[in-house]
């Protein structure tokens, strides 16, 4: 780790223009110009020796070494299918042994990489599939009937691999056998250091869910941030799939340091508690309702978490009653809210562990999401006026970085933008006189369920359907632990005045969506929306007319 922070010629003072409230933190670093595959293939070389993944499945663990001989061996193969940075590899697989070798082996021959979650419903799989229309589809057998529907309902041809056994399909380990290059192999040069690597699929402020164009340099100057403000150390525990930026972002700083991951396919709060004193975990990153299942399981006897540095809550507000109950579960751990978008490829605000007045500052500020990360320019501008706000007052958080985005995968992304090339993050928030931020409200359209996105945009197509609808309009009914319970507040049609049957709607859409999709928060019944001049719909001032009860 000492050699690692050398290396990386820290400069820590802020640059932040005062004048006009714009935060900027300069950190010099050194990234692998040659793209993202050599900078896995450099590394794994330097931590041979070292542990890089413990399975927590099957109780096995895989030395560096022994990761990169896998991926030579799975990207020589591969080549022979004349695959170019054209083209899209898709991986949906939970996070098992194979699954960071299928991952860094695509990232070798330079060919973009997007993922699935497996457990994403077939409406997810079917708009997915069809954004990014894959070559080759790396997959587990338990979604493989859902990928074949899929694209058949995509209307996508690909070539299938299964992670695992299957009659049917060639399987990964044909991909594992030696080859005759394998001791001469290095990886494909990028042709420039911002090419895409990652599609990474999300809704991002409004509408249906896109690619997100994620580049090589985006992704190690993410993971530079991540070591430099030592929230990740020796072991790191996520159980985040390739679905998300966190994995991809941990990944890639893990090994530029050598620290090992826990690999585990799916989380349960009791055997969570048993793998940080199993591994001697230093480093975790969970979502809120991972967190708070944590709490309600209660920590078992005679376990020691005494090696546990940093616990990170991120992807949706925590209530703070639990991240105070975590705090007392895990005396000496430090629990942060860092805040980030796949926009970025990672965190924009965070706390420097190393940092002892953050440290003591974010004890006394729990709602707090941090102090902005280097190599990011913030501002928080008053959406009405324009003006950039100074401390304690709201606005919306917009960021320019290196680290931005390349754009959505084969569509226009120019609203995500303000005129002066600012990402617009769609969160409102402020900051205190003593620089750490606070999100407070959303003024963008997307609702997370439980940490997962949920487009209104497509949830109102849906409730639309139904024949007592004339119009709906999706809104995120706020609930302490779920984060948004999504409402449909709608105008019914006039054959359907004062006989509209509520829970025959929600039943409707609950038979039709996924599971984070459903109408928790309800039905609304309006007779109008309100309207801008030009005929638009007031989102946010009818979500709180609605929350306010004035409708």
């Amino acid at each position: 780790m000492v050699d690692v922070i050398k290396d990386l010629q820290l400069r820590t003072e802020y640059a932040a223009d005062e004048e006009n409230h714009i935060f900027f933190k300069p950190l010099d670093f050194e990234l692998e110009e040659r793209g993202l595959g050599f900078h896995f293939f450099k590394y794994m070389r330097k931590h041979s020796n070292k542990i890089a993944q413990f399975i927590a499945d099957t109780e096995k663990e895989d030395t560096y070494q022994e990761v990169l001989e896998r991926c030579v061996r799975a990207a020589l193969h591969l080549n022979n299918r004349n695959l170019t940075k054209e083209d899209v590899i898709l991986i949906c697989s939970n996070n098992n042994q194979f699954t960071v070798v299928a991952f860094i082996a695509s990232l070798f021959l330079n060919v973009p990489i997007s993922t699935l979650d497996p457990t994403l419903a077939i409406l997810d799989f079917n708009h997915l599939l069809q954004e990014v229309r894959p070559k080759i589809v790396f997959v587990i057998p338990e979604v493989v009937n859902k990928i074949e529907t899929s694209m058949q309902n995509a209307g996508i041809e690909a070539e299938i691999i299964v992670i695992g056994e299957s009659d049917q399909y060639k399987t990964f380990s044909s991909f594992l056998k030696p080859h005759p290059d394998e001791d001469t192999f290095e990886p494909k040069q990028v042709d420039n250091i911002f090419d895409t690597a990652v599609i990474l699929l999300s809704s991002g402020t409004t509408g249906f869910p896109k690619g997100i164009m994620l580049s090589h340099y985006a992704l190690m100057s993410q993971a530079v941030n991540l070591i430099y403000t030592n929230n990740l150390n020796r072991v790191y525990l996520s159980y985040a799939s390739f679905y998300w930026i966190t994995r991809i972002m941990s990944l890639t700083a893990s090994y530029k340091i050598g620290a090992a991951n826990v690999m585990v396919s799916k989380f349960d709060p009791q055997q969570c508690w048993h793998l940080l004193d199993k591994y001697k975990v230093t480093d975790t990153f969970l979502p809120p309702p991972y967190g708070i299942s944590l709490v309600k399981a209660s920590r078992p006897k005679n376990i020691d978490t005494s090696n546990l540095i940093t616990l990170s809550i991120s992807g949706a507000p925590m209530p703070e009653a639990y991240f105070s109950k975590l705090r007392d579960m895990l005396p000496g751990t430090i629990i942060s809210q860092p805040y980030g978008q796949t926009e970025i490829a990672g965190c924009a605000t965070w706390i420097d562990v190393k940092n002892v007045k953050q440290t003591l500052y974010i004890h006394n500020k729990p709602n707090s999401i941090g102090m902005l990360l280097p190599n990011i320019m913030c501002k928080v501008v008053n959406v009405d006026t324009e003006k950039t706000c100074g401390p304690n007052e709201q606005g919306e958080l917009r960021f320019k970085t290196k680290s931005i985005m390349n754009g959505f995968y084969n569509r226009d992304c120019s609203d995500s933008f303000d005129t002066n090339g600012w990402l617009r993050t769609g969160d409102v928030c402020y900051y205190d006189e003593d620089g750490f931020f606070y999100i407070v409200d959303r003024i963008k359209e997307m609702l997370k369920y439980k940490s997962w996105h949920v487009a209104p945009a497509m949830l109102e197509k849906i409730v639309e359907k139904h024949p007592a609808v004339s119009q709906a309009i999706v809104i995120g009914k706020p609930h302490d632990e779920d984060g948004d319970h999504p409402m449909a507040v709608i105008i019914p049609n006039e054959s359907y005045l004062g006989i509209i049957d509520e829970d025959d709607i929600v039943h409707f859409v609950a038979k039709r969506v996924p599971d984070r999709m459903k109408l928790r928060g309800g039905i609304r019944i309006v007779n109008s929306f309100p309207m801008t001049p030009s005929g638009k719909i007031k989102r946010v001032l009818l979500k709180s007319m609605i929350l306010n009860g004035e409708i």
